[in-house]
């Protein structure tokens, strides 16, 4: 068989979601949209390698407050190199998706206009590196229905993920999503092979597949419906992402608040060496990739990182904290493992121990022991002492100076102490 031509190839991204595990972190703003140090955002990932890929067509699929990712695709993306054509469609528009299949249910007419061959439906929330044509490649080789992107992940991970075996053509013998107790791969004890929640499809018969099953299901997916139909039928197959060069495969997914604050200490100390062959935006644009500088002596981390726009006061000591864009955090305070979020207002003597001694109920903590200190986490916390103490100072929601909206891009400082 012929290889696929790039221009036959449409990529459907799939940007639509909240990131419920994230918390307050994603409060008005779609997970696609969250910033990755000064490298840019989480879907930068998924359209460089679009772009890197030699693919010309994208369709993004957004839905969740995308107000923010929009005005992003339209800056960063709008003269995408390589020629990618970029078109936004929003669910709140066009939609609403209701599930992952759904999404590209409700756009089929669209897809249609550019009659391709292939359609790859990718996650616009994961921060990988990868070619598509040999992903794409392999898929019309084999004669596939579906060809689905995997990587092996700890088995006490997979959990979070849908699990499969394979035979060794690929070929895969059962899936199962999000399983209690996920078995080892037969070819990497202590791992498991988990979806990339990506996929290649023959775009005819992804479409017939969607107009008969749509009708059945008030909610339809491709991890939960149309996976598990073909897995039975004998025609789905993986294909396992290589790593680039030399290097191991890099995949991340940013699911949980200590997946994301972890991603940028491994970017600060180079746990995770991005292809410069593989370039996002901002590195075409000129800007410096993520690294550790050098501020009165000390390196940056584990102290922190602080997003551009962001204010700290004098004295103020920080500790394994990432600092969003737009946050502001006043004099002598102490901040230790933590997010704070582009909406926080931290006030002057601000002490992050002593605040959680008056109540687990007003900042979410992780299971790693990240706190995330959210506007709307300090508005809680104002309410508690306001309700502990009626009569005293109201310090922690007294009106401080507003924070900037939105997320920006980050610099990286480092903290005295």
């Amino acid at each position: 068989m012929h290889r696929p031509s790039p221009s036959n190839v449409l990529a459907v991204v799939l940007a639509g979601g909240r990131g419920s595990r994230l918390h307050d972190l994603t409060h008005g703003h779609a997970k696609p949209a969250l910033p990755i140090g000064t490298v840019g955002r989480l879907i930068d990932f998924t359209l460089a390698n679009v772009s890197n890929s030699g693919l010309r067509r994208a369709l993004v699929l957004t839905q969740y407050a995308p107000e923010t990712l929009h005005r992003h695709l339209d800056r960063s993306w709008r003269e995408a190199a390589n020629g990618l054509s970029l078109e936004v469609l929003d669910g709140n528009i066009v939609g609403p998706y209701t599930g992952t299949a759904d999404a590209v249910a409700k756009v089929m007419d669209r897809i249609d206009q550019d009659d391709p061959d292939h359609v790859i439906v990718l996650a616009g929330d994961h921060l990988y590196q990868m070619d598509y044509q040999p992903f794409i490649a392999q898929h019309a080789r084999s004669g596939a229905r579906v060809t689905v992107g995997a990587i092996h992940v700890p088995v006490e991970e997979a959990d979070q993920f849908g699990v499969m075996t394979a035979d060794t053509q690929g070929r895969i013998l059962n899936f199962t999503e999000k399983p209690a107790r996920p078995g080892e791969a037969t070819d990497r004890p202590g791992y498991t092979l988990a979806s990339m929640g990506i996929y290649v499809f023959d775009w005819p018969l992804l479409r017939q597949i969607l107009t008969d099953m749509t009708p059945r299901h008030e909610e339809l997916d491709f991890g939960k419906q149309i996976l598990p139909l073909l897995v039975r039928e004998g025609s789905a197959f993986a294909y396992a992402l290589p790593g680039r060069g030399q290097a191991a495969p890099l995949w991340r997914d940013l699911g949980t608040l200590d997946a994301y604050h972890a991603v940028h200490a491994d970017l600060a100390n180079g746990a995770i060496a991005l292809d410069p062959a593989w370039p996002l935006p901002a590195q075409r644009n000129g800007n410096p990739s993520l690294r550790p500088a050098w501020v009165e002596g000390r390196l940056t981390w584990p102290a922190h990182i602080i997003g551009e726009g962001a204010s700290v006061g004098e004295r103020t000591v920080l500790r394994n904290v990432i600092v969003l864009a737009g946050a502001c955090i006043g004099r002598d305070a102490v901040i230790e493992n933590a997010i704070v979020t582009g909406d926080a207002v931290i006030p002057d003597g601000f002490r992050l121990r002593k605040a959680l001694e008056r109540g687990n109920g007003w900042c979410v903590t992780s299971e790693g022991g990240i706190h995330l200190l959210s506007g709307q986490a300090m508005a809680r916390l104002g309410r508690l002492e306001s309700s502990a103490c009626p009569s005293a100072p109201q310090r922690w929601n007294e009106k401080q100076p507003a924070a900037p909206a939105g997320y920006g891009s980050m610099k990286m400082l480092a903290a005295p102490g």
